[in-house]
């Protein structure tokens, strides 16, 4: 992927601080081409980059109504773009890319972050001045940044895990989100939001239009990635959503690859159904077995990382497909991830409360009280009285549940209040399944964060482009479940090109056994590295209970071991910054 930094230098005093970058990452990055537009400096490395008159659009760049990469703008677009302030690109234009805009009247610097963007940027202030980059390794090495550890945000990381906002962990950096825009002056600054998921809750189309919608917005985005890469690798789970995306590869004239990962245990095991999507698309599937022996649990996935956003699990997953990805020359790696949030797949009764509310109580809220009731497995009587409660509005919210599971009164203290998610403050009249599918996306959104440009392959999830996302939000949410499935609306979508197998199934395979066994296997080293840790050092986790779940002699259920591994990510990610805090002591930031 591209990396990019951007200085905004509002007045003559900042001109030695010009010199200093422009020296610094000409002596740190081959390649790296530098661009001057006054009172702003763009270093980039790598490409694509779509070049304006006023400006840059860093990424990929693609025009909704063509599925390909947008390479450069006629100057009318250009004039409307710089106009709108980059309104217009939220518009017309999607995908993975930040755009960088000169406002000549106020002597500004606009930047937008496309939403469902899974290029970052990060930004911090210098006094007086502003850099903005793709990633902190690019203010590192310009100088600007030495990084510390904003404790109190680990600690809202581990209590809201998934869910994140602008702040991220590191003291100072600040991250962009997708859909907002930066808006940088000489007298002041701001951020506003010109992208938001509640701009897209309207008058749904017909059932059939929908599906129509779906899946020719699926084809385009999937499409659209799959044009920028060779032979791109798809990670195919078997499940309904990476077998959408490898039927959408299979529709297009390039070559790609197929790949499936799996555990000892059944349950994660999904090579039969892998294969039968595999055959149904002409396409050879690579077959690999996780090994619990390559996990390095002291090794953190997101070390470059502002947030620890990795999962351990994640470092066998990287190792198996990169192995693959090399052995078939695949330039990127294309995943299912985001589908069931984009197709809401939900297992609550807030749809049967969407339908009673604009439909009055019928035939038709008793259907999807049924269909709730085969999902969730809950009598339909449950389902109606939750339903009913949901209706309220005091209730109409989704709220997030915090995990406070081995922290301790010290970290309840450091997390003080939690910042909001801006897409979980419902406009009045919100529905209660809409809200929980905004939900959903925002976590999708979290996911898409933990993108880092330095890797040496990129992994895209094309079910997140924003053409599809917008389309699935104007579906109502009780449209999404038919016949006891989830989904059901893209399973309509893509049945022709699905086998019955997957486009029917209603089990989902899941590497809870090989988190399993990364416990049982490590648990020593786990045990040691949490108890005579970083977070326990700061008092942020509970030492006792972390003994009694490691001394316990009871076998210990996925939820439990799931968090102990979640606590071990959060630790190994700060002991990987903590040693770049050494290497960069006695090295001068100018911020």
């Amino acid at each position: 992927m591209v990396r990019f930094l951007a200085l905004f230098i509002p007045d003559e005093r900042h001109g030695t601080l010009r010199t200093q970058v422009r020296a610094r990452l000409e002596k740190s990055h081959d390649g790296a081409v530098l661009q001057d537009f006054g009172n702003w400096l763009a270093v980039t490395i790598g490409g694509p980059i779509v070049h304006l008159d006023t400006g840059l659009v860093v990424g990929s760049l693609f025009d909704r109504r063509y599925p390909a990469p947008v390479q450069q703008l006629p100057s009318p677009e250009q004039r409307q773009i710089t106009a709108s302030r980059g309104q217009r690109l939220t518009q017309g234009y999607w995908g993975n890319y930040v755009a960088l805009l000169t406002d000549e009247s106020s002597k500004g610097l606009h930047v937008l972050r496309a939403p469902f963007s899974q290029l970052p940027c990060y930004y911090i202030s210098c006094d007086g001045a502003t850099a903005l980059a793709s990633d902190v390794g690019m203010l590192i090495d310009a100088g600007l940044l030495g990084p510390a550890i904003q404790w109190n945000a680990v600690v809202r990381e581990l209590v809201r895990r998934d869910l994140r906002t602008a702040e991220t962990c590191l003291e100072g950096v600040t991250g962009l989100n997708g859909g907002e825009r930066l808006q940088l002056t000489p007298a002041a600054s701001g951020v506003d939001r010109l992208w938001s998921p509640w701009d897209h809750v309207g008058t749904p189309s017909s059932e059939t239009e929908a599906i129509e919608a779906i899946r020719r917005h699926a084809q385009g985005c999937v499409g659209a990635y799959a044009a920028q890469y060779e032979n791109p690798l798809l990670m195919l789970s078997g499940g309904l959503d990476s077998s959408i995306v490898a039927a959408c590869l299979a529709q297009g004239q390039r070559p790609f690859g197929l790949v499936t990962l799996v555990t000892r245990d059944p349950i994660g095991d999904e090579r039969r159904f892998g294969r039968a999507m595999a055959m149904a698309a002409g396409i050879r599937l690579h077959e690999r077995l996780r090994d619990v022996s390559y996990i390095e649990p002291y090794r953190s996935s997101t070390a470059s990382l502002p947030r620890p956003a990795g999962r351990l699990f994640e470092q066998e997953s990287t190792r198996l497909v990169h192995e693959v990805a090399k052995e078939i020359g695949a330039s990127a790696i294309m995943t299912g991830g985001g589908g069931d949030n984009v197709f809401c797949a939900l297992q609550s009764a807030a749809p049967v409360a969407d339908r009673l509310l604009s439909e009055g109580p019928g035939r038709g809220v008793l259907s999807t009280a049924v269909d709730v009731s085969r999902i969730a497995q809950a009598s339909v009587p449950l389902v109606l009285r939750a339903a009913l409660a949901r209706t309220l509005p005091w209730r109409r919210d989704s709220p997030v549940r915090n995990d406070y599971s081995f922290l301790t009164h010290t970290a309840r203290e450091m997390e003080g209040g939690a910042l909001s998610h801006p897409w979980l403050e419902a406009p009045q009249g919100a529905k209660p399944g809409k809200a929980a599918h905004i939900k959903l996306l925002a976590y999708a959104d979290g996911f898409l964060q933990g993108s880092d440009p330095q890797t040496a392959l990129p992994t895209l999830a094309p079910l997140l482009g924003q053409p599809l996302v917008e389309t699935c939000l104007a579906v109502p949410s009780w449209q999404w479940l038919k016949d006891g499935r989830n989904r059901a609306l893209a399973r309509q979508a893509f049945a022709r090109d699905l086998p019955n197998s997957i486009a029917e199934r209603r089990s989902k395979g899941t590497p809870d056994s090989f988190l399993g066994e990364i416990y049982e296997a490590h648990r020593m080293a786990l045990r040691e590295m949490l108890l005579g840790g970083l977070l326990a050092e700061r008092g942020i986790i509970d030492r006792v209970a972390l003994e009694n779940a490691f001394s316990s002699s009871q076998c210990m259920t996925p939820p439990s071991f799931t968090r102990l591994l979640h606590l071990v990510d959060v630790e190994s990610w700060a002991r990987s910054w903590k040693t770049r805090m050494g290497d960069y002591r006695g090295a001068t930031a100018t911020c």
